[in-house]
């Protein structure tokens, strides 16, 4: 049988990190299909791809399409908000906030007004989704399709927001005749994202959870559905290379003491937080006997702020073990971080090291802490704000305590919220003094959100599109 060619569109960093990393790409050859990638521009023009297997995603001229008709925008604005949970109340909330001193009173009551009705609206979302679809069709990759012989797409998420790029692009598939399936890339994705853009052949979702939040929330029919899991995991199940005291070597910590992993979030000022504790006042965390590492949310709101740069060097200079998956040089040159999103070099994924050999994890309320149910690693989450002067709503504590995933019972029986300095270092010195506090709740919440655990989501996704194909 000859190879399934497999359009994949790669626009965010989570979807080239769950569909370009090396086991994925293992996992299709084997099972006969040969992936075509679409890179996001900021991807494809870093390096130079083979030119029969990689190629540009027309991110430019979706972008030209989409300021050039405004009810377009429209259109997506209030798709993205007709999924009524708790996480698109508050982000409707932060969008009106950012706009209060760019726009006039009149207009932004008025824009309050219609999207607060609309958003209610039964079957609003349906429709938005159809009108997008019959006035404002986009052609950019049908050539492509045509050229490569493509036979079936499979892109992350469903058009909804954040894949607006991945929607048009399996819209366009679909207009050819070219079967679209979808898997979503992050847990947050159903509640947290928008109504869905397009239907696809068959969506893989991660669990039964996930699939009942997809069928009610999006009014997704059944099936078209199959629990898969959730692929971009699938190599916390492989046993690593190194053992605990060769990694903490490799990264000049020492084995003999415990490490306390801090993942955070956008928030520059949680950083400063953390450092006055745990650099500063380092004694009063496990009498100051302890590794330190932190990891900084690769996202450019933290990255590119020049308190993160002050951050960083001091953290350095203290010492501590700095992760920083998306380093910019001095020169603004961004060209690791990519190679990582990308999984383009060889060697140990270290974020997986960290999570298997640390023996706590600090975080904001982020994904981190689904990782480290997964690698059963104790994990707090900050849920006080030290500094807010100045602050907007949308990167405090209080605003990531009121999403609804994060709201979920299992999460937090599996992990511990500290309300006050006071309760960070009493969690800390528990989960210190025993690991295996909360496990059977750790593992319950991983169970819930991914399903099965048995680093073979890639398979089950590839044997769905082989079935419906």
């Amino acid at each position: 049988m000859s190879e399934i060619k497999i359009g994949i569109p790669l626009h965010g960093k989570m979807a080239a990190r769950a569909f370009h990393q090396p086991s994925f790409r293992q996992r299709l050859a084997e099972d006969g299909f040969k992936p075509l990638y679409f890179l996001s521009p900021v991807y494809f023009r870093s390096f130079n791809f083979d030119p029969e297997q990689y190629f540009e995603l027309q991110v430019e001229q979706y972008d030209k399409y989409y300021q050039k008709h405004f009810l377009l925008q429209q259109l997506r604005m209030l798709r993205r908000f007709v999924v009524v949970t708790e996480t698109t109340d508050l982000r409707f909330r932060e969008m009106i906030e950012s706009k209060l001193f760019d726009a006039t009173l009149l207009g932004m009551a008025l824009q309050m007004t219609y999207v607060s009705f609309l958003r209610r609206i039964p079957g609003m979302g349906r429709l938005l989704a159809g009108l997008e679809r019959q006035f404002y069709i986009t052609r950019a990759h049908d050539t492509y399709f045509r050229e490569n012989n493509i036979q079936c797409v499979l892109t992350p998420g469903m058009g909804n927001f954040n894949f607006w790029n991945e929607g048009n692009f399996a819209l366009e598939a679909q207009r050819m005749g070219i079967p679209a399936f979808a898997a979503i890339t992050n847990y947050d994705n159903i509640v947290n994202m928008g109504y869905r853009g397009f239907e696809p052949t068959c969506l893989g979702v991660w669990s039964e959870q996930m699939a009942d939040e997809v069928m009610k929330i999006h009014q997704y029919p059944a099936k078209r559905l199959e629990v898969v899991g959730a692929v971009q995991y699938d190599r916390y199940m492989r046993s690593l290379e190194l053992n605990r005291e060769d990694f903490l070597r490799s990264i000049r910590l020492d084995p003999t003491k415990k490490t306390i992993f801090f993942a955070g979030g956008v928030n520059i000022n949680h950083y400063f937080e953390i450092y006055r504790l745990f650099v500063e006042e380092k004694g009063r965390v496990w009498k100051g006997d302890f590794n330190f590492v932190v990891r900084p949310q690769p996202h450019a709101k933290l990255l590119d702020s020049p308190g993160w740069r002050v951050m960083e060097r001091l953290f350095v200079e203290a010492g501590v073990y700095v992760s920083n998956p998306g380093s910019v040089d001095a020169s603004g040159d961004r060209t690791r971080e990519l190679r990582l999103d990308l999984w383009l070099d060889e060697g140990p994924d270290e974020l997986s090291y960290l999570l298997r050999y640390s023996d706590v994890l600090v975080n904001n309320f982020s994904t981190m802490g689904l990782e480290a149910a997964i690698c059963d690693l104790p994990t707090i989450h900050i849920g006080y704000d030290a500094y807010t002067f100045g602050v907007r709503f949308g990167v405090t504590t209080a605003f990531q305590q009121r999403m609804s995933h994060n709201r979920r019972d299992l999460r937090l029986k599996a992990s511990k919220v500290a309300k006050s300095e006071k309760d960070l270092l009493s969690h800390i010195e528990k989960y210190l003094s025993d690991r295996s506090a909360d496990q059977d709740a750790r593992r319950d919440y991983a169970v819930s959100e991914c399903g099965e655990l048995d680093g073979r989501a890639t398979s089950r996704l590839s044997e769905m599109i082989k079935n419906y194909l």
